[in-house]
């Protein structure tokens, strides 16, 4: 790509590295080279510069150099003699999870993604009473009250307010929506709340739900975006925001807005779904897919030794993958390291956004925004690789 080329794609850049997937920044270039250190997302910034400053071009073997020709034969030997592998990570991009889905159909592996936990709490939520949702733009446009609940959104959503919450140019209403900001230990103030607006007796009441109540009653479409949920009461907490977006709905409209961790869990999740028919946490091992949201969790089959070999994909993370006993493929970042332990077999892939176009679905699974290629680099992607291990010679039985 000349300079020429990479000037037309300076703006609207497409940035993978966030639930948002914003579509609208600029880069600027210096020194002939491309800068992201005007970005002002701080995790956009961050994501941009690793992948620009990343120089490792070659694999490695228990941490020492290879050739591209070793380290793939090598890794495709271990493929083939896996018990169970497992496809784990899926910290990528619609290329990544369809690599990921199709070596588990050849070698007969497991697929799950790093926030399995989160993903298969919410298919299993859906699963058994449905939810009402809304999307980024009718929430930009539309909403007039949003609940805001989940652990420090600001950092997992940097620009959540300026795209969402704080704008001005809204085509259904004059006025942002009013935000009401609640943590992830909000349980007892959400059931007290829902109780309430049913006209149920509550045994005792806790601060903060007559002004919730209050904002709830009065809005014309309350939104509930829910984020990063971490402990053991984020069920109980989505399930009674089901609830209650379900009540308000008897009267007037209101939904959720589910936005996930990011790290490619969407994509995963949909890619998943659309090639396997179910999505993560399916396992291939007999010859077609079957999914079991507690039996293949990536954790779990780890910790039992019911899997022999971890392929962690990460091609959007420097993060390296777990340490475990298993034998270990990385299919990962070219600026990932490696502090505790080397992996068996390290492949360094192309960053999708950077070193190769591809796709990312939005938080709210409504669109699939493209990535542009934005300089050059030698670095195959995860579904060269792919092709490359599954064309070498068929599994034994």
């Amino acid at each position: 790509m000349n300079r020429h080329d990479r000037l037309d794609t300076l703006a609207f850049v497409s940035c993978p590295f966030c639930a948002m997937v914003c579509d609208d920044l600029s880069l600027p270039v210096h020194n002939e080279a491309l800068t992201a250190q005007q970005i002002p997302c701080e995790k956009a910034r961050t994501g941009f510069t690793s992948a620009f400053q990343a120089t490792r071009e070659t694999p490695l073997i228990h941490g020492k150099e290879a050739t591209w020709k070793q380290a793939l034969q090598q890794a495709g030997k271990m493929l083939r003699e896996a018990r169970l592998p497992l496809f784990h990570g899926l910290i990528g991009d619609l290329l990544d999870s369809k690599a990921a889905v199709k070596m588990a159909d050849h070698f007969g592996g497991a697929i799950d993604h790093l926030h399995g936990d989160a993903i298969a709490r919410n298919l299993q939520i859906y699963q058994q009473g449905g939810w009402q949702v809304s999307s980024m733009g009718e929430v930009r446009n539309r909403a007039d009250l949003v609940v805001l609940i989940g652990h420090d959104p600001q950092e997992t959503y940097p620009r959540l307010h300026e795209k969402l919450l704080d704008s001005t140019e809204r085509l259904h209403a004059d006025s942002p929506p009013i935000i009401h900001p609640l943590n992830h230990d909000c349980l007892d103030l959400l059931s007290i709340t829902r109780a309430r607006l049913a006209g149920k007796p509550v045994q005792a009441d806790t601060a903060g739900s007559d002004e919730l109540l209050t904002q709830i009653t009065g809005a014309n479409y309350p939104v509930f975006i829910i984020g990063r949920l971490p402990g053991k009461n984020a069920e109980l907490i989505i399930r009674t925001c089901v609830g209650l977006v379900r009540d308000i709905n008897e009267t007037r409209r209101s939904a959720l807005l589910m936005l996930g961790a990011g790290e490619g869990d969407m994509t995963a999740q949909l890619s998943a779904a659309w090639h396997n028919g179910f999505g993560i946490r399916t396992c291939h091992a007999k010859g077609y897919p079957e999914q079991d949201l507690q039996r293949y969790a990536g954790n779990r089959l780890m910790q039992s030794g019911e899997t022999d070999l971890l392929v962690w994909i990460s091609s959007l993370s420097c993060a390296p993958p777990p340490d475990v006993a298993q034998n270990t493929i990385v299919i990962g970042h070219p600026a990932m390291s490696f502090t505790q332990s080397e992996p068996t077999i390290f492949l360094p892939v192309g960053v999708p956004g950077i070193h190769r176009s591809g796709y990312l679905h939005r938080a709210d699974g409504l669109r699939l925004v493209p990535l542009k290629r934005l300089i050059d680099n030698p670095l195959p992607g995860s579904a060269t690789l792919c092709e490359q291990l599954i064309s070498q010679e068929p599994r034994t039985c």
